[in-house]
């Protein structure tokens, strides 16, 4: 009886932990969605990205094994220069096809093939800490397609 008693406490606890990761994927989702497919690729609000991405986040850039960094500020600019350049120009529509969510902690990776009209143009990896219970992007990696 003391076993079964032990088991079922088992159970219930790792039901529970697997309860919480649900949650915390659909924050992570809801995040990457609003700060950086819609806010960087779906002419969204910068401000949504502003506030989604940590203020330290680098993306690494890789052009023939010679690697830069872009900071999130530099990124931004590029991206209201370039709205600003072409104030009228038609945005296709960016979507993430989800391939995996790995939360550890108050950490996360996130693999995603980020599509435009049914073709895959970027699979991003993007990592990402909890801070003060919100979820942030720190840094990213990619590959083009």
């Amino acid at each position: 009886m003391k076993n079964l008693a032990l088991t079922f406490t088992i159970l219930i606890l790792t039901l529970g932990l697997a309860m919480a990761n649900p949650t915390e994927e659909k924050k992570i989702k809801d995040l990457i969605n609003k700060a950086y497919v819609d806010g960087i690729h779906n002419n969204g609000n910068l401000d949504d990205t502003r506030s989604g991405f940590h203020p330290d986040f680098e993306m690494f850039i890789n052009r023939n094994g010679n690697f830069s960094k872009v900071s999130i500020s530099d990124w931004i600019k590029r991206i209201e220069a370039s709205r600003a350049k072409n104030p009228n120009q038609t945005i296709v529509k960016a979507v993430a096809d989800y391939i995996f969510i790995d939360i550890t902690g108050n950490t996360a990776s996130v693999k995603l093939d980020l599509k435009k009209e049914g073709k895959t143009i970027f699979t991003d990896y993007l990592f990402l800490y909890k801070i003060n219970d919100q979820w942030k992007i720190v840094s990213k990696v990619f590959h083009s397609h």
